[in-house]
């Protein structure tokens, strides 16, 4: 199969961009790292359960892999910059960056949306760790617009950012 023209295909599936965050267990001093994905989707409401897939080769993978809490952060029409931030390695979140909201340790400011994830369960399914946490705290803001992906480039829906 040609892995290069199905990636394309599955392109053409517009999606939401998420930032998933995670403590760096190896720093102490309140480190966070952000890696963003649009491999979310939801999974139950009874019990509240949502998954990511985790590429296995992720520069982050360890982190990730051994996380027991983990945000994920939905982001807003116009948080472009900040999807582009975390699609990059070392995307650590050091606090006097000002990015997390005093709400909650792993959630980014002016998202459309945050949930919070305790790891419900992990498997690995091809060349991806499936990851499925139950969320144990969300908010929402309706007045924030959503930020998307289609084809390799990024668009807005909903109210303006």
């Amino acid at each position: 199969m040609d892995t290069k023209a199905l990636r394309h295909t599955l392109g053409g599936f517009a999606t939401g961009v998420c930032v998933i965050t995670a403590p760096d267990m190896d720093h102490v001093d309140g480190h966070i790292v952000g890696m963003t994905a649009n491999s979310f989707s939801s999974v139950s409401l009874a019990p509240a359960l949502v998954q990511w897939c985790l590429d296995l080769k992720a520069h982050r993978y360890a982190i990730y892999a051994q996380a027991p809490k983990f945000g994920i952060n939905i982001l807003s029409g116009g948080q472009e910059t900040l999807s582009r931030r975390f699609a990059r390695e070392n995307a650590h979140i050091i606090p006097e960056e000002g990015l997390i909201s005093p709400l909650h340790p792993l959630r980014l400011n002016n998202v459309a949306a945050f949930l919070a994830c305790d790891l419900y369960e992990s498997r690995m399914l091809g060349d991806h760790l499936v990851i499925v946490g139950e969320i144990t705290q969300f908010e929402t803001d309706p007045a924030q617009g959503g930020l998307t992906f289609f084809r390799g480039k990024y668009g807005q829906i909903g109210a303006s950012a």
